[in-house]
């Protein structure tokens, strides 16, 4: 179990908070692009729930929040209330939601060929958070020169928004072959606003004794995990393999720090063998709150895209609705956030404690002023990282994975 002070420092994303400075060290998505021309997708978690005052589901919350429609879109992320834009010549911006003048939000800014304009007095703020405008100011006015507006860097790939808000030079966005491979098809989807913290939510991907029985009955995948799996961890600089073996079926997956899952998806039943792998990112909205995109890329094997038999499609989100479903009742049940002081771990929950040791190195890392594991700079941060050299599925042969 952790102490209180532990859990406090574990689950806090804000600004001020350690572990939220620790989670600024990284790239995260905010939304799927308004560009996006690829085949999209969207979980359905339709539980009700209140979310800033207002009554949902995790679907109609992450569809408000996490897609984004190319008008000026208020986001929470890390703690933040912020807004997403597009000005008119395409340029992507991320800034303080409320206008430095008088605080007007800027969720219903108008864009303008250069930046955003409040639509109260039409101070106007590009990317990088400069004032380019103040059209009531007089004409000689130097006002505009001592005004700023707080904004953080965007950038596209893989069909997401991709956001960086810790301080100096920015590091590399991990080039994972789910997002960045050419060719293919790479599918987008939106997986919710989920009612739960996000440490709750990654430590369901070390905690593998649950696939046999949470996943066990009534999934798409009874038939294979029906059996409690022998499970194993191997932490490395960038996260941690877990592996999961059921007899002679073996599979294992792999958390990249901080927050990201990098999986493979079998075909159903695993009679199409052609691989399909997806990473799903959750990006802390708040303390209470995480938003979850997954991607899914289906490559070229010998130049060849495979011919899908009937009943088969390449999004993944039906596959595994139901896994889903199960996975949501069982962690937003545990509280928000979890009071781990209460909890009795046993010997596999290994993976779980290698995980909370590595969050916690981590944040030592930053109070030092240090890049923590998983930050990538430099030339490392241009290498296609391949997942088939972190995840494996018995269903999935090398052969076809290659």
């Amino acid at each position: 179990m952790l102490s209180a002070a532990e859990n406090h420092t574990l689950t806090q994303v804000g600004p001020d908070s350690d572990c939220g400075k620790w989670l600024r060290s990284f790239w995260f998505p905010i939304a799927i692009s308004d560009e996006w021309d690829g085949p999209t997708a969207q979980l359905q978690l339709n539980e009700p729930f209140v979310y800033d005052g207002r009554a949902g589901t995790a679907t109609s919350f992450g569809q408000e929040a996490g897609t984004f429609r190319g008008q000026p879109m208020a986001v929470r992320i890390l703690g933040e209330d912020l807004v997403l834009y597009r000005d008119l010549g395409g340029t992507l911006g991320l800034m303080d939601r409320h206008c430095p003048h008088r605080s007007s939000s800027l969720e219903y800014g108008r864009p303008r060929e250069k930046g955003l304009a409040c639509p109260y007095h039409g101070w106007t703020f590009d990317e990088a958070g400069t004032c380019l405008a103040m059209p009531g100011e007089p004409a000689n006015s130097s006002f505009a020169d001592k005004v700023t507006i707080k904004s953080y860097p965007v950038r596209e790939q893989g069909g997401l928004i991709w956001t960086y808000m810790g301080h100096g030079d920015a590091p590399a966005l991990p080039q994972i072959d789910v997002i960045a491979a050419k060719g293919g098809v790479r599918i987008t989807e939106n997986f919710c606003l989920w009612p739960a913290n996000w440490l709750q939510i990654v430590e369901n991907s070390v905690d593998q004794v649950h696939t046999g029985i949470l996943h066990g009955e009534g999934s798409s995948r009874a038939d294979l995990w029906s059996q409690i799996p022998e499970v194993d961890w191997k932490d490395d600089d960038f996260g941690i393999q877990t592996v999961q073996i059921r007899g002679d079926y073996g599979r294992t997956n792999y958390l990249r720090l901080p927050t990201t899952i990098l999986l493979n998806q079998p075909w159903p039943g695993g009679g199409f063998d052609w691989p399909r792998y997806s990473a799903i990112f959750r990006t802390p909205v708040d303390d209470n709150h995480t938003m979850l995109f997954h991607v899914t890329h289906v490559p070229e094997v010998d130049g060849k895209m495979p011919e899908l038999p009937d009943g088969m499609e390449f999004p993944a989100a039906g596959l595994v609705q139901t896994l889903f479903e199960q996975d949501y009742r069982a962690i937003i049940t545990q509280g928000r956030p979890v009071d781990r002081t209460v909890e009795r771990l046993g010997v596999t929950d290994r993976g779980i404690i290698m995980l909370r040791k590595m969050v916690m190195d981590g944040i030592d890392a930053v109070r030092r002023s240090e890049d923590p594991k998983g930050v990538l700079r430099g030339s490392a941060g241009d290498e296609l990282l391949l997942s088939s050299d972190k995840v494996t599925d018995a269903l999935m042969t090398p052969q076809a994975a290659e």
